[in-house]
């Protein structure tokens, strides 16, 4: 009797377990599948009766989001990647040194930077504004790359900095004992080691660059290096309470998202080494 009591306790919890699964994936689905019908629906169907399905599909709404997005694309792919190689520049050999090395000031310091997470990055939007004015890089892709180093820089230094501390001191000390000086050992052997994680640290900077919307609209203006972001927002109708063509803001949505999505899909193997740790 406990046996079958058991059974069925077994068989509940499977099943509530898939029925978990399976809502999640649903709710997940659903609405992107609903995203990407309205990107091939006409207006006039979407606006007059709106179903999952199209009736009558089209490239309209594609065609038009791709050719108005052209040249921000690029402008967000210069900023994403220039944002995430500055970063690994100056946080690989940072965290390198917060992790294995000894100096004054090391922890007062490490959580001094850690503690800039918790800073409200809307109070530095003007000054930045200022100051970028003042040294001519407002409104250019350098200037983004820069200011987005405020915020990416901490984590960036978080995550590499705990990589490097959990590798073994031995290797680096044999490496040196082969003939090796401290700076071959660490590239030859302490950034093979760790490149799950400066994979992390590279992907999410490029997201920050690629995603972000106060700096993007704030830093630039309508004759500068315009990125996708800000366009988006621009379809959706800027806040004018302008009618909004959803054809067109769900082909520009999707059609900023692959790149990010690509991306995963290429790195995903040191993606989840490194947030498996």
């Amino acid at each position: 009797m406990s046996t079958t009591g058991y059974d069925a306790t077994g068989v509940t919890l499977k099943a509530t377990a898939y029925g978990v699964v399976a809502f999640l994936v649903l709710a997940n689905l659903v609405p992107f599948l609903f995203i990407l019908s309205v990107s091939f629906m006409p207006p006039s169907e979407f606006f007059t009766d709106p179903h999952l399905v199209p009736y009558e599909p089209t490239l309209e709404a594609w065609t038009s989001g791709f050719e108005e997005l052209r040249g921000n694309l690029v402008n967000s792919f210069l900023i994403g990647a220039g944002t995430a190689l500055l970063a690994l520049v100056i946080t690989i050999p940072g965290a390198y040194a917060f992790a294995r090395k000894e100096f004054y000031g090391k922890t007062a310091g490490f959580y001094a930077i850690i503690s800039a997470m918790m800073f409200p990055y809307i109070l530095l939007v003007i000054p930045i504004m200022d100051l970028w004015t003042a040294l001519g890089v407002y409104n250019t892709i350098f200037g983004m790359i820069l200011a987005y180093q405020v915020f990416v820089t901490p984590f960036s230094i978080w995550i590499l900095r705990d990589f490097f501390e959990n590798l073994p001191t031995d290797i680096e000390e044999a490496a040196q004992v082969y003939g090796c000086t401290q700076f071959t050992a660490f590239v030859r052997v302490i950034l093979p080691l760790a490149a799950p994680g400066i994979v992390a640290v590279g992907f999410l900077a490029f997201l920050t660059g690629w995603n972000d919307f106060l700096f993007a609209n704030l830093l630039t203006t309508g004759t500068g290096p315009v990125p996708a972001v800000p366009v988006l927002y621009g379809t959706i109708g800027g806040g004018s309470g302008e009618r909004v063509y959803w054809g067109k803001l769900m082909a520009e949505t999707l059609i900023i998202g692959t790149p990010p999505t690509i991306i995963y899909l290429v790195a995903r193997n040191y993606l989840e080494s490194a947030f498996s740790v």
